[in-house]
């Protein structure tokens, strides 16, 4: 029975002869206003408690959905982004958006439900039918988990987000460079001849060569990202302590250098460090000096601007094409420099040393990027050749 109604008996004098009559009295949610109301052929207090049983209940619990928990969340100026902000985390635009899209997916298919209803079958089966990749798949779960967090703030008691299991990274490896590979490909005179003959028609391959070497060059000298590269300033450069420093890179589709690194924020800002080889310093500091750069100047400029990421990739297409190096099967891109560089350090250098120069939050992110140079692993393994071949005699 709604404990919002009330039952009492009432004598009520009709004709002379008392009659002894069951009532119920409640109040209207709405306007307050106390009613009464017989209960028709109740003789005894129990019959008057069914009676009452059978009546609608006054007040109709509120259904607080998943879209209803997650209606402000990663909105601009709501109190979902003040709250994440006093608890130190603060995202990007970019960020924001991409949160937003994998809300509103997750909405889409299960917004009606109650958070206390969802389950992780729910979830996984959904995203095994999802064609994303499983780092997006990943992402979403995220997203997933921070509506959980978001629920106690309005008004739901406390659910602790399920345990998602998680997908396996399906992205991509690039392929790495082989040491020969590299002289070839780093050799000035095949990005000059790029810039000149059959391409000296072309506007995009006037001039820049020098500053798009060179700028690959830093990429697998510093194991840098493209935008890193191309967003490089000369106080970056601290020659003196052979050091370069990552502070930022460039956002080609706003035109617009960061303060802050690929996964960072302008409150983290997730600077690191990577070492700068003698002979590379070398070549970078004349350079500086020959085209009279200095503090927060762009390093590798065209047109006194920084590099566009499209040219940039374009020329490296057309180097790799040009060189001779057998592309057959194998993923070449200029990411591929950032993967030789990190699987290079890694057969010297601490795992957790070379996350740090990476940039990596995980060390499982710096193995992804740990690859194998299946020709200079031959040439290292050939020594035990002998011994194989004697193995079972």
């Amino acid at each position: 029975m709604d404990s919002n109604y009330h039952i009492f008996k009432k004598s009520v004098q009709s004709k002379g002869k008392t009659v002894h009559k069951w009532y119920c009295y409640w109040n209207d949610p709405v306007t307050g206003v106390m009613h009464q109301k017989v209960c028709k052929g109740c003789k005894t207090q129990a019959e008057a408690y069914a009676f009452v049983s059978a009546l609608p209940p006054l007040f109709v619990e509120e259904k607080i959905t998943i879209a209803k928990i997650a209606e402000w969340m990663y909105i601009p100026g709501s109190t979902h982004l003040e709250r994440m902000k006093k608890l130190g985390k603060q995202y990007t635009y970019e960020t924001l958006k991409c949160k937003r899209g994998l809300l509103d997916i997750f909405l889409a298919k299960f917004g009606d439900m109650e958070l206390k209803d969802l389950t992780v079958p729910m979830v996984i089966d959904f995203l095994t039918e999802d064609p994303h990749s499983g780092s997006w798949k990943n992402n979403f779960l995220t997203v997933v988990g921070e509506v959980y967090a978001e629920a106690p703030f309005m008004g739901l008691p406390y659910i602790p987000a399920p345990q998602f299991p998680k997908f396996r990274r399906n992205s991509i490896k690039k392929d790495v460079f082989t040491t020969d590979e590299l002289n070839i490909l780093f050799d000035e005179s095949l990005w000059i001849n790029l810039s000149s003959t059959k391409y000296a028609n072309h506007p995009q391959f006037d001039e820049g060569h020098k500053a798009i070497y060179l700028m690959f060059l830093c990429c697998i000298k510093c194991g840098l990202r493209i935008g890193e590269a191309i967003g490089a300033r000369v106080n970056q450069f601290l020659f003196d302590q052979g050091m370069f420093v990552v502070d930022g890179f460039y956002r080609h589709n706003q035109l617009l250098r960061t303060t802050y690194n690929k996964c960072g924020s302008d409150e983290d800002r997730k600077i690191r460090v990577t070492p700068l080889p003698e002979d590379f310093a070398i070549i970078i500091q004349k350079y500086i000096a020959e085209n009279n750069l200095s503090g927060d100047d762009f390093v590798f400029q065209r047109y006194n601007k920084p590099i566009r990421k499209w040219l940039a990739e374009e020329w490296f297409r057309r180097a790799i094409a040009k060189s001779g190096i057998i592309t057959k099967n194998r993923v070449l891109t200029p990411h591929s420099l950032r993967y030789t560089y990190i699987t290079r350090m890694r057969r010297d250098v601490a795992g957790e040393t070379v996350q740090k120069i990476a940039g990596h939050t995980s060390l499982a992110m710096t193995d992804h990027y740990t690859r194998a140079a299946i020709p200079e692993m031959v040439e290292a393994v050939k020594p035990a050749v002998e011994a194989a071949n004697k193995l079972f005699e």
